[in-house]
Protein backbone atom coordinates (compact mmCIF):
# COMPACT_ATOMS: atom_id res chain seq x y z
CA UNK A 1 0.00 0.00 0.00
CA UNK A 2 2.06 3.08 -1.14
CA UNK A 3 0.66 6.35 0.93
CA UNK A 4 3.42 9.09 0.72
CA UNK A 5 3.25 11.42 -2.36
CA UNK A 6 6.40 11.78 -4.15
CA UNK A 7 6.31 15.34 -3.34
CA UNK A 8 6.27 14.68 0.67
CA UNK A 9 9.38 11.83 -0.07
CA UNK A 10 11.07 14.61 -1.93
CA UNK A 11 10.68 16.89 1.38
CA UNK A 12 11.62 14.47 3.17
CA UNK A 13 14.86 13.47 1.24
CA UNK A 14 15.80 16.72 1.28
CA UNK A 15 16.25 16.87 5.50
CA UNK A 16 17.01 13.63 5.96
CA UNK A 17 19.98 14.54 3.65
CA UNK A 18 21.18 17.14 5.12
CA UNK A 19 20.26 15.98 8.69
CA UNK A 20 22.73 13.07 7.83
CA UNK A 21 25.40 15.22 6.73
CA UNK A 22 25.44 17.64 9.84
CA UNK A 23 24.05 14.84 12.35
CA UNK A 24 27.27 13.70 13.42
CA UNK A 25 28.32 16.83 14.30
CA UNK A 26 25.15 17.47 16.31
CA UNK A 27 25.02 13.84 18.10
CA UNK A 28 28.49 13.84 19.35
CA UNK A 29 30.27 11.52 16.74
CA UNK A 30 31.73 13.87 15.09
CA UNK A 31 35.28 12.99 17.27
CA UNK A 32 35.54 9.85 16.33
CA UNK A 33 37.70 9.21 12.82
CA UNK A 34 36.44 6.79 10.72
CA UNK A 35 33.06 5.63 9.99
CA UNK A 36 31.28 6.55 12.64
CA UNK A 37 31.29 10.12 11.28
CA UNK A 38 31.52 9.15 7.26
CA UNK A 39 29.15 7.12 6.59
CA UNK A 40 26.23 9.07 7.48
CA UNK A 41 27.87 12.15 5.57
CA UNK A 42 28.48 10.15 2.58
CA UNK A 43 24.88 8.57 2.47
CA UNK A 44 23.38 11.58 3.26
CA UNK A 45 25.00 13.55 0.47
CA UNK A 46 24.24 10.34 -2.18
CA UNK A 47 20.43 11.30 -1.39
CA UNK A 48 20.71 14.77 -1.79
CA UNK A 49 22.45 14.54 -5.20
CA UNK A 50 20.04 11.75 -5.94
CA UNK A 51 16.96 14.09 -5.15
CA UNK A 52 18.20 16.84 -7.42
CA UNK A 53 18.31 14.22 -10.28
CA UNK A 54 14.93 11.94 -9.77
CA UNK A 55 11.73 13.13 -12.46
CA UNK A 56 9.48 13.88 -9.20
CA UNK A 57 8.59 17.74 -7.79
CA UNK A 58 11.48 18.00 -5.73
CA UNK A 59 13.94 17.50 -8.44
CA UNK A 60 16.06 19.92 -10.22
CA UNK A 61 17.52 17.85 -13.53
CA UNK A 62 14.80 15.06 -13.67
CA UNK A 63 17.14 12.23 -14.96
CA UNK A 64 16.37 9.72 -12.86
CA UNK A 65 12.68 7.55 -12.24
CA UNK A 66 11.37 7.01 -8.89
CA UNK A 67 11.43 3.67 -8.78
CA UNK A 68 15.38 3.84 -9.39
CA UNK A 69 15.64 6.86 -6.63
CA UNK A 70 13.27 4.38 -4.36
CA UNK A 71 15.59 1.53 -5.36
CA UNK A 72 18.67 3.45 -4.92
CA UNK A 73 17.53 5.17 -1.76
CA UNK A 74 16.59 2.28 0.14
CA UNK A 75 19.46 0.47 -0.28
CA UNK A 76 22.31 3.25 1.03
CA UNK A 77 19.84 3.19 3.81
CA UNK A 78 20.19 -0.38 4.22
CA UNK A 79 24.05 -0.01 4.07
CA UNK A 80 23.62 3.04 7.05
CA UNK A 81 21.40 0.70 9.10
CA UNK A 82 23.98 -2.61 8.69
CA UNK A 83 26.53 -0.09 8.89
CA UNK A 84 27.63 -0.30 12.82
CA UNK A 85 27.91 -4.13 12.64
CA UNK A 86 29.75 -4.13 9.00
CA UNK A 87 32.17 -1.49 10.21
CA UNK A 88 32.70 -2.73 13.80
CA UNK A 89 31.47 0.19 15.82
CA UNK A 90 28.53 -1.43 17.30
CA UNK A 91 29.55 -1.71 20.84
CA UNK A 92 28.51 2.01 21.06
CA UNK A 93 24.80 2.26 22.02
CA UNK A 94 23.90 5.81 20.76
CA UNK A 95 25.83 5.21 17.30
CA UNK A 96 24.13 1.82 15.96
CA UNK A 97 20.66 2.60 17.34
CA UNK A 98 20.38 6.13 15.78
CA UNK A 99 21.98 4.71 12.39
CA UNK A 100 19.64 1.81 12.46
CA UNK A 101 16.64 3.92 13.16
CA UNK A 102 17.39 6.28 10.38
CA UNK A 103 18.16 3.46 8.18
CA UNK A 104 14.75 1.95 8.51
CA UNK A 105 13.16 4.95 8.65
CA UNK A 106 14.09 5.57 4.83
CA UNK A 107 13.81 1.98 4.27
CA UNK A 108 10.06 2.45 4.87
CA UNK A 109 9.49 5.87 3.46
CA UNK A 110 10.89 4.05 -0.14
CA UNK A 111 8.37 0.92 0.78
CA UNK A 112 5.30 3.42 1.52
CA UNK A 113 5.76 5.83 -2.07
CA UNK A 114 4.32 5.98 -5.14
CA UNK A 115 5.89 5.60 -8.15
CA UNK A 116 4.27 8.23 -10.40
CA UNK A 117 4.25 12.11 -9.61
CA UNK A 118 0.83 14.13 -9.78
CA UNK A 119 2.64 15.13 -12.91
CA UNK A 120 4.72 13.81 -15.70
CA UNK A 121 8.30 15.88 -15.36
CA UNK A 122 10.71 15.33 -18.44
CA UNK A 123 14.10 15.95 -18.17
CA UNK A 124 15.39 19.39 -16.91
CA UNK A 125 18.52 19.31 -19.91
Amino acid sequence: MKIIPTYLHGAFDYICGFALIFGPHALGFSEAEGPERLIPQLVGLFILVQSLMTRYECGVLRVLSMSTHRLNEALAALFLALSPWVFDFRYSSETWIAYSVVGVAIVLSCLLTTDQPRQVFHPAV
